[in-house]
C-alpha cells in the first residue's frame, strides 16, 4: 500500500489530507494526486471538512475521519460487504472513476460523463447476476433515482411481470448481485447497452455506438 498526502492546506488553517491506495488497483498515480488536489482547491476556496462527514468521488461516497496524526484521511466502501462497512483506501473509488471515465469516452465524451451515487436507487430483476451477461438501460435521473435499470438476460424471463423487478441501492446491485455494471455506472441517460460474453453492445437513443479508435474499450476487447 502508498500514502499520499496534501501539502497545502495548512497555509488555510486547515487540517492535511492523507490517501491510502493499491499501486496494484490505482494504475494511474495522477488520479490520486488529482484527488488531493481537488481537495486542496475546495480548502483554498474556503470550503471545510471535519470528521464524519462525506465526499463524493464519482459514484462512490467516501467518507472522511480524523486520523491519528492530526490528518484527516478518506475512507472507502469495502465493495464487499452491505451494508457498507468501511476501509481505510481510496483505491476501488479511484480504479472505479478511471475505469467509468474510460468506458464513456470509449464511445461519448467527457462531457456526457453522468455519474451516479452508490445511495441512488436502481430498479434491478430478481436474476440479475444467476446467469451471465446482462441488459442494462437508462432513463433520466431523478431525486434518488439513479435511473438505472439492470436486468438479466435470460430468455423468456419478463421483466415487466408483477414482482420480477425491486429497487435497491446501485451499491446493493453492484456488490451483491452483478459487480460488472460498475464500469458502465457513468453512461448518460438514453444509453442501452448488452454486458457480457464479448464486448458491450452499447447504443444511445437507438443508435449504436462504435468504439473509438485506441478507446479503452477498442484495445480492451482487441486483446481478447
Amino acid at each position: 500500500m502508498a500514502i499520499m498526502r496534501t501539502t497545502s492546506c495548512h497555509r488555510h488553517r486547515h487540517p492535511e489530507f492523507s490517501v491510502t491506495y493499491d499501486p496494484g488497483v490505482v494504475l494511474v498515480e495522477d488520479d490520486v494526486r488529482w484527488l488531493l488536489g481537488s481537495l486542496e482547491e475546495k480548502v483554498a476556496a474556503g470550503e471545510r471538512f471535519a470528521d464524519g462527514e462525506t465526499f463524493q468521488v464519482g459514484w462512490v461516497t467516501t467518507q472522511i475521519r480524523a486520523g491519528a496524526d492530526g490528518r484527516l484521511v478518506i475512507w472507502e466502501p469495502d465493495m464487499v460487504q452491505v451494508p457498507v462497512a468501511w476501509a481505510e483506501s481510496v483505491s476501488s473509488t479511484l480504479a472505479h472513476l478511471r475505469r467509468q471515465k474510460d468506458v464513456c469516452e470509449s464511445v461519448l465524451t467527457a462531457g456526457d460523463l453522468s455519474f451516479p451515487t452508490m445511495r441512488q436507487s436502481a430498479l434491478v430483476c430478481t436474476r440479475l447476476g444467476q446467469t451471465p451477461g446482462g441488459v442494462m438501460e437508462r432513463t433520466l435521473p431523478a431525486g434518488t433515482d439513479s435511473g438505472w435499470f439492470c436486468g438479466c438476460r435470460e430468455d423468456g424471463h419478463d421483466h415487466n411481470a408483477d414482482g420480477e423487478l425491486r429497487r435497491v441501492s446501485l451499491y446493493e446491485a453492484a456488490v451483491r448481485h452483478a459487480p460488472e455494471v460498475v464500469s458502465y455506472l457513468a453512461l448518460p441517460e438514453g444509453v442501452l447497452l448488452g454486458i457480457g460474453g464479448g464486448p458491450p453492445v452499447i447504443f444511445r437513443h437507438g443508435r449504436p455506438l462504435a468504439f473509438k479508435t485506441g478507446s479503452y474499450l477498442a484495445v480492451r476487447h482487441r486483446e481478447r
